[in-house]
């Protein structure tokens, strides 16, 4: 049925309202909606206003008043009013931040969305899996936070909080903070990668032997901050020919190794001493051993375990320079940290001159010696082991036998700092002796050292179109002033110690041309169809062009771009030498026209006037 009117239901006799279709007022007494299930409340067919009281909570609708709205986006709908603190557009008062929130409850994400498009996302989730935020993001991500767009970060920070990235107002470029303390350093920079383009690679540190040892190859123990010196005394030089038996111990510090950049854990096949005489009688039965030491200075003979025998020789005569002695027992391998042992020992059967040797003196105790002649005890008849089967047998023994002259009771190198140091051939009774130095011979070893190897290859690099500044010094690189400040504008390349050209091309075929009448092969391009310009065509050359015709000119960089360093520099090369060829044939030209002269100075003096 239906009817045009108006309904008031109350007790009190009143009219409807006039803009009522139904008014409801008694006191006492409240309207009372249609109550039913979530099922079936989503089973009814929707109309736009349609309002019920859903009586049972489920996971996604709780219980209260719901109304059907045909106008909900992003589709029609059914929305929930039964709140009793919505967040309001205005906003809210009063709540309280334990327990008042925006966003859900149950383990579903928070979308937020503008003009019906999702803009931003917070994921859901435990702690350690979900609370990810995506702002125009993909439809999964896995960052904290991932932003598809620009992200623009302004001011400062107030704290020096590692991770912190804040905006330097004064060079308008961000920086960041990585060790909690006042440094921050720049993000932004000026370079440009290149993709798979030739290029230098970075020089690499790699182990290896120099070239020319013993006279020119191999790092050499020579502290500069040691004044240099000569060993020449019978307990200081390795080759102290000066009595018959010697043993010496010399002691170089890890930093001079470190310094020398010699590679740790790596074969040392030989060392030298540099000594300054020559000649003379053999050193027999010598021997050169090595040890990675703790000691930091040398106050007696090292004999503890550790030392390694390095090099033997039946026979050695020293030579004026580096004297070689290459390890035929062992090599040795420094390991990086220790400070480095060196004994040279040998025994004689006679003995002749001290050869000296190169040195340096240090501010610690760097040497130890001991020297004597055919050594052992006092010398008494009848007693002690003296005596020899044979002259020599190097086997001594008790009397009887034959007294060898000359013939050591204990070896150079079985020397120690308590030994005997009187003769026990009975024949002199020379006593010989122990000491120490703060000096050290200068040494030089056959040892790996970081080299830098430089690789060709194809690869990424990178380029700057402002000024790239190299410094050694803090602060060089940002220090002068107008017009000597250090930077020179965009598109240079400024360095503290200097710039280099690592591809020189080699060029001296100006002369072979001349000579010769043609380059030579090694020239290759450079020399191939090579020809020098007339002089006189060189003169008009330059007054068309205004440069020589070996350097290009203003027109040729305006159109090629800048010069090659190398490329420039060979062609300076040329032009030197083509400038030597014009000025001797400028010479030239000049004693022929003085030699035309004077014949007719003499021609024009023997002809009589008439």
């Amino acid at each position: 049925m239906s009817g045009n009117g108006q309904i008031g239901i109350n007790n009190t006799g009143a009219a409807p309202g006039a803009n009522a279709m139904l008014d409801l007022n008694q006191l006492g007494r409240a309207f009372l909606a249609p109550r039913m299930t979530d099922a079936q409340r989503t089973a009814l067919a929707t109309a736009e206003g349609l309002m019920v009281f859903q009586n049972n909570n489920t996971a996604t609708a709780p219980k209260g008043y719901w109304y059907y709205d045909t106008d909900l986006l992003p589709a029609p709908g059914w929305v929930f009013v039964s709140s009793t603190a919505a967040w309001q557009l205005g906003g809210n008062t009063g709540t309280n931040p334990a327990t008042d929130l925006v966003g859900t409850t149950d383990n579903v994400d928070l979308a937020f969305r503008t003009n019906g498009l999702e803009r931003m996302r917070i994921t859901a989730g435990a702690l350690s899996t979900g609370g990810l935020v995506g702002i125009n993001a993909p439809a999964t991500y896995t960052e904290q936070l991932e932003v598809n767009g620009g992200l623009l970060i302004g001011g400062t920070s107030a704290t020096n909080t590692e991770g912190s990235i804040r905006l330097n107002a004064t060079t308008s470029a961000h920086e960041g903070n990585i060790d909690n303390s006042a440094n921050w350093y720049q993000l932004e920079n000026a370079f440009i990668l290149e993709k798979n383009r030739v290029y230098l690679s970075s020089p690499v540190p790699a182990c290896a032997y120099q070239a020319g040892w013993p006279t020119t190859g191999g790092p050499i123990i020579d502290n500069g901050s040691f004044a240099n010196v000569g060993l020449f005394s019978t307990i200081e030089t390795p080759y102290s020919r000066g009595w018959e038996d010697g043993r010496h111990q010399y002691l170089y510090l890890a930093s001079d190794l470190a310094a020398l950049n010699i590679c740790a854990n790596t074969n040392i096949t030989g060392a030298a001493f540099q000594a300054t005489g020559s000649g003379g009688q053999a050193i027999t039965n010598s021997q050169l051993s090595m040890k990675n030491t703790p000691l930091a200075a040398l106050a007696t003979l090292d004999v503890s375990p550790g030392w390694v025998i390095c090099h033997t020789s039946a026979s050695f005569v020293p030579v004026v320079g580096w004297n070689a002695h290459n390890f035929n027992v062992s090599n040795f391998q420094w390991n990086g940290a220790s400070n480095l042992l060196v004994e040279y020992c040998f025994d004689l059967n006679s003995w002749t001159s001290n050869i000296g040797v190169n040195a340096e003196t240090t501010n610690y105790t760097a040497l130890f010696g001991i020297y004597c002649d055919a050594c052992g005890h006092l010398f008494t008849p009848g007693s002690g082991t003296c005596y020899f089967a044979s002259c020599p047998n190097n086997s001594p023994q008790n009397f009887p036998g034959v007294l060898c002259l000359g013939y050591s009771h204990s070896p150079g190198c079985a020397l120690q700092a308590n030994s005997s140091l009187v003769t026990c051939d009975g024949t002199f009774q020379w006593v010989g002796q122990t000491g120490s130095s703060n000096r050290r011979p200068l040494l030089r070893l056959n040892a790996q050292i970081n080299s830098i190897v430089p690789v060709l290859t194809q690869g990424d690099f990178i380029y700057s179109p402002t000024a790239v500044m190299v410094e050694k010094t803090a602060g060089w690189a940002t220090s002068g002033v107008s017009p000597d400040q250090k930077f020179k504008g965009p598109g240079t390349l400024s360095a503290e110690i200097g710039v280099w050209g690592g591809n020189l091309l080699l060029s001296d075929h100006v002369f072979d041309a001349y000579y010769d009448g043609k380059a030579r092969e090694e020239d290759g391009q450079r020399g191939a169809g090579y020809s020098r310009m007339p002089i006189a065509d060189m003169v008009n050359y330059v007054e068309r062009e205004r440069h020589l015709p070996t350097i290009p000119g203003r027109s040729d960089w305006e159109m090629q771009g800048p010069f090659s360093l190398d490329d420039l520099n060979t062609r300076l090369w040329v032009t030197v030498e083509e400038q030597a060829l014009y000025i001797k044939e400028l010479n030239e030209r000049m004693n022929l026209l003085r030699q035309h002269l004077v014949r007719q100075r003499t021609q024009g003096a023997a002809t009589p006037i008439r």
